[in-house]
């Protein structure tokens, strides 16, 4: 068997059930052209498609991930990956030319312990050019910068974190990855880690990708709902990290409940649903940008408080089993 070659870059990719996307997916990230090589590692999760046919077709290593979930497919790609510098990507993406060599001029820097950029949105339907309009709007959830096409002269920005990102090898190993525990919002959460010792997580301008949104309300509905649940689980891990905004769905969850009893509640929930035509009509991205930015605020919020109530529980419940113990 021949001697295993060592690329500059490793990229790595967890994917489920992506047949109709890895397959452009890995060919973008092949095709870039970086001194000393790209291979790319498709954690796949036990798909029930064709993605790891599709995958390994395509020039992928395609290996198992048996839990099936994101942060475990990336600590097993991770785990396999021979490149001195890591690159995540998602199945839903496509890199544009020159996106490594960005990610590794802004790598540069000592300080810089990980590297992102901004996402270009491109969608076939009429629901997923919804979210891009929700996405790029003021009241959208997270960080609007993301999904902006920065201005030209826009230079790089120290940040709490950014979407996808490039590391040394070694940086990401001596951090141990990603937390398993957390099936979403392991991204911000490995990098407010890296941040706690001393490292600069940098935003590039000119570091980008393309993103493949959901294409239904009920897929974004789903989406959200995770990403609540999980941020929740994440800030009782480190409650330092939580931001004013992302209380604001919280905000409105508790607006819509009250406004079953209360008339200053329903008069809060007229002037949000205006200021939602308000940026529809900004987003010029049709009408289903009113509905799915009210899906994605209030299925975030419901998912987020969802998750506290199950924090609470196991802190209860843990707390019972520690004095259970002492008196035992």
């Amino acid at each position: 068997m021949p001697e295993r070659t060592h690329p500059a870059v490793t990229v790595i990719i967890p994917a489920r059930n992506e047949e109709r996307y890895i397959e452009a997916c890995v060919r973008s990230c092949l095709a870039q052209h970086v001194e000393g090589g790209v291979e790319v590692v498709v954690a796949d999760g036990r798909s029930h498609d064709r993605t790891r046919e599709l995958a390994e077709r395509s020039g992928a290593r395609v290996i198992d991930n048996e839990a099936q979930t994101i942060p475990a497919g990336l600590n097993k790609a991770l785990d396999a990956a021979a490149g001195t510098f890591v690159i995540r990507f998602d199945a839903h993406a496509l890199m544009p030319p020159g996106y490594i060599d960005a990610c590794l001029e802004a790598l540069k820097a000592p300080q810089v312990v990980n590297a992102g950029g901004w996402r270009k949105v491109e969608s076939s339907g009429p629901w997923g050019r919804a979210v891009a309009g929700a996405l790029a709007s003021r009241a959208g959830v997270g960080n609007r910068r993301i999904w902006v096409q920065p201005e030209p002269a826009q230079a790089p920005l120290s940040v709490d974190t950014v979407p996808l990102g490039a590391w040394r090898s070694e940086t990401l190993r001596a951090a141990a990855g990603w937390d398993e525990e957390l099936l979403a919002n392991e991204d911000f959460e490995l990098n407010h880690r890296l941040r706690e010792r001393g490292g600069t997580i940098l935003f590039d301008p000119r570091i980008w990708s393309i993103y493949r949104p959901r294409e239904s309300a009920g897929a974004v509905a789903s989406q959200y709902w995770r990403y609540g649940w999980w941020k929740a689980a994440m800030l009782a891990r480190n409650p330092a990290s939580i931001k004013p905004r992302q209380l604001a769905p919280v905000a409105l969850l508790t607006v819509v409940v009250g406004s079953f009893f209360s008339r200053d509640a329903r008069l809060a929930l007229v002037v949000y649903g205006a200021g939602l035509v308000v940026v529809t009509v900004r987003a010029r991205s049709g009408w289903r940008v009113a509905p799915t930015l009210a899906t994605m605020h209030l299925a975030w919020g419901a998912g987020f408080v969802a998750g506290l109530f199950r924090v609470g529980r196991r802190s209860r419940a843990l707390s019972a089993k520690s004095r259970a113990s002492a008196t035992g």
